[in-house]
């Protein structure tokens, strides 16, 4: 059984563009997504339901030993406690991460400010901030929880999977000596 962990800081497009890098009719689990749907029709706990769903998404998804996807930002230890203990369920599932990030703080904050704008969920731009940093630093802590690493680079103008072929490589693959997962 495979579980595809979409990763990266708030506002870097992650529920936007995650769908045509996961193989089809693999369900992704979305929390926030779940909340906004819930939020939309009228519910006051939408935030609780959102996560009593989801979870039970992802038991049924465990218990059945069926793929699925899960987005989960990666910058705080907490995000890292969770997928152990999802990924330690059976030791056997395979952990593959899709990981979205840029050289851009400023392009998440952006987009973080303008979902909310448009009726999404509010993330605090020092949470961003905490997060974007924190992003590279626990990856590595934690990088052999992952039997795979696609990197995904994102800009104001476009959202590229990286490959050994990729003439330019980000400044963040480079600091952080990610090409190994090229």
């Amino acid at each position: 059984m495979t579980i595809y962990l979409i990763a990266g800081p708030p506002g870097i497009g992650k529920s936007t563009n995650a769908r045509e890098l996961i193989p089809e009719g693999v369900p992704i689990v979305d929390q926030d997504l779940a909340a906004y749907q819930y939020k939309k029709r009228g519910f006051t706990d939408y935030q609780d339901i959102a996560s009593l769903t989801t979870h039970q998404k992802i038991r049924e998804c465990l218990f059945n030993k069926e793929d699925f996807a899960l987005e989960l930002n990666l910058g705080f230890p907490s995000h890292y406690a969770y997928l152990k203990s999802i990924a330690n369920f059976d030791r056997s599932n395979q952990v593959n991460l899709l990981l979205f990030f840029t050289d851009d703080l400023h392009l998440c904050i952006n987009r973080a400010k303008a979902r909310f704008l448009n009726g999404g969920h509010e993330v605090k731009t020092e949470v961003i901030e905490e997060m974007y940093v924190s992003t590279m630093p626990l990856f590595e802590e934690n990088k052999s929880l992952f039997q795979q690493v696609r990197l995904v680079d994102v800009s104001y103008t476009e959202i590229i999977e990286l490959t050994r072929e990729s003439s330019i490589l980000p400044d963040w693959v480079i600091k952080n000596n990610l090409q190994i997962y090229l």
